[in-house]
């Protein structure tokens, strides 16, 4: 997971990294379309940590789920043999007095 946060990370920086340079570009060549580079420059500011902050609370949502998930089922296994182990227990139980029963009348 922290390999996934580092990628999405990094795709943010370039991307910035990339926005600001083409922003600059056609700032410095003085295109037509350099007033639409910069405001989605100043939008990408803005959105794409936000969007990564999405993705990362999404991740963390998923670990503690995981975890939630891992607990609840280790708790099943342990009810389950706890119930099996008392019902051999009980079982057991009932057998020797069982066999108990026979011997007491036999004296």
């Amino acid at each position: 997971m922290e390999k996934l946060k580092r990628v999405f990370a990094m795709i943010g920086v370039v991307l910035l990294v990339l926005m600001y340079l083409m922003t600059i570009i056609t700032a410095i060549t003085a295109s037509d379309g350099a007033h639409n580079w910069f405001i989605g420059s100043i939008m990408l500011t803005v959105f794409v940590p936000v969007i990564l902050y999405a993705i990362n609370m999404l991740i963390n949502i998923q670990k503690r789920n995981e975890a939630n998930n891992r607990m609840r089922e280790e708790m099943y296994m342990r009810q389950i043999k706890d119930a099996l182990k008392a019902k051999a227990e009980q079982e057991k139980a009932q057998k020797d007095a069982q066999t108990a029963v026979p011997q007491e009348k036999e004296s």
